[in-house]
């Protein structure tokens, strides 16, 4: 998927401008913070070299952030979330807020599930949830976030920071060599699912065309409307998340109409909202997601692909952003 990211490269915001001029280091690792409840996207932090953050609250409420004192003209990668509910938005960023006020020469967050993402437009008499969530992580100290298959295109323009979208497909891949046996379809959902299926296909050595299903969303919901292309006996449905689970349980009965005996669905970020998803376990094989979002209404035959290692060379690469684009440094950064 052509993801427009901003180069690693790009100038700093306003804050780290500020903050560099005062100290440029010599070229270290980042300085890791993570959240308590993400440890999980650290484990291939080489050295396991990371700090717990705690954010704590007084008896009215209020939050308290303390951060350790050798920050100053370091590059911080803070872990964490700001999907709902609402405590997390404040926790992440109280705690960029304060790893700024620290020194910090630069902030980044690794947003492994970019919340708000697919609020990237709207009319201007209502809300505009991602350009709302960048103004908030700019104020607070936040120079650039990193996130894993972000929704669409339009995400960096809205977002209004410096973005950065993971492609998972290297790990995905890795993890279905079994389903993705030459018989199986790789079949994307809608039109702009293609790209993704298609890294996917690449990353597994798949050859066979991508077949996607032209979707209307309709007052009754999520329709699809035809095939394009010919799947096999055997399909595997590629999206970025799975939320209410409308357009792929509507896509996984456009595919049985056609004749498809198995279908896996796979998909990035697995949010299961409400009950409909549920159609899923009776449409499908297969489920995977991966670790970026752990629901606790997670079905328990959900295979979990761990993002660990797709995050580790960002953890673990030089504080000197000269040289040689990300791209290069690392194939996974679209």
């Amino acid at each position: 998927m052509a993801v427009r990211v901003a180069d690693l490269h790009a100038p700093l915001g306003r804050r780290a401008r500020a903050r560099s001029r005062r100290l440029q280091p010599e070229a270290v690792a980042p300085f890791v913070v993570v959240l308590p409840g993400y440890e999980r996207f650290v484990f291939g932090l080489r050295g396991g070299s990371f700090a717990r953050l705690a954010v704590k609250r007084f008896p009215n409420g209020e939050l308290h952030v303390e951060v350790p004192a050798q920050l100053e003209g370091r590059r911080c990668i803070l872990v964490g979330s700001i999907s709902p509910p609402a405590g997390n938005l404040e926790r992440f960023t109280v705690a960029a807020h304060t790893l700024a006020r620290a020194g910090a020469q630069q902030v980044t967050a690794l947003l492994p599930y970019l919340a708000y993402a697919r609020q990237d437009r709207a009319p201007r008499s209502e809300s505009l949830g991602l350009a709302w969530v960048g103004e908030l992580l700019e104020a607070s100290g936040v120079d650039e976030v990193v996130t894993v298959d972000v929704h669409s295109d339009l995400a960096s323009e809205v977002l209004g920071l410096a973005l950065t979208s993971l492609s998972p497909a290297g790990v995905i891949a890795t993890a279905l060599r079994q389903a993705l046996r030459p018989e199986a379809t790789v079949v994307a959902p809608d039109e702009g699912a293609i790209d993704r299926c298609s890294a996917v296909a690449r990353a597994a050595g798949v050859a066979e065309p991508i077949v996607w299903v032209r979707k209307e969303r309709t007052s009754a919901g999520i329709e699809h409307h035809g095939l394009v292309g010919s799947p096999g006996k055997r399909a595997l449905v590629i999206d970025d998340i799975l939320d209410t689970g409308d357009t792929l349980v509507s896509c996984c009965r456009a595919l049985r109409d056609f004749g498809v005996q198995e279908i896996g669905v796979v998909a990035t970020h697995g949010l299961f909202t409400g009950d409909h998803w549920r159609a899923l376990l009776t449409e499908c094989v297969q489920v995977w997601i991966t670790d970026t979002v752990l629901s606790p209404r997670r079905p328990p035959q959900a295979h979990v692909v761990s993002i660990a290692p797709l995050l580790a060379p960002l953890l673990d690469e030089s504080g000197d952003r000269g040289g040689s684009d990300a791209r290069d440094r690392n194939p996974q950064i679209r």
